[in-house]
């Protein structure tokens, strides 16, 4: 079981990334801010990391750096509205995988089996 870490502070996205991920079979933590995604960095391990770059208290690249320091194994896929973000030198310097908000669950789902390696996971999950 993959354990995913989702840090964004808009509810909605962070519980709509949550369930599909934990429908899925993962095993899912979350975070509303920066600040709060490094203190869970900072105390358990997590293969991958889902974090919104514009948030409060840290963004997503000050997380990254943050989970870079301290488990550099840990995969990350940042998730932005802002289409410039791939060219930004403080997120190049961390190297995410890059996901275009908005997202539908088909491509968030590609991505996160892209990054963890599970082809068992469809790349769609219907809802219960």
């Amino acid at each position: 079981m993959t354990r995913i870490l989702v840090t964004d502070d808009d509810d909605d996205i962070r519980e709509f990334v949550s369930f599909v991920l934990a429908r899925a079979g993962h095993d899912v933590s979350t975070a509303r801010d920066g600040a709060e995604a490094i203190a869970f960095l900072t105390a358990e391990h997590f293969d991958l990391l889902v974090v919104d770059q514009h948030m409060p208290h840290a963004t997503g690249a000050e997380v990254l750096h943050a989970l870079r320091q301290r488990d550099p194994r840990t995969k990350a896929l940042l998730m932005s509205g802002d289409h410039d973000m791939v060219s930004d030198d403080a997120v190049a310097e961390v190297q995410p995988h890059f996901l275009r908000k908005p997202f539908n669950l088909t491509g968030l789902m590609a991505a996160v089996n892209a990054l963890v390696g599970d082809d068992t996971v469809p790349a769609t999950v219907v809802p219960a």
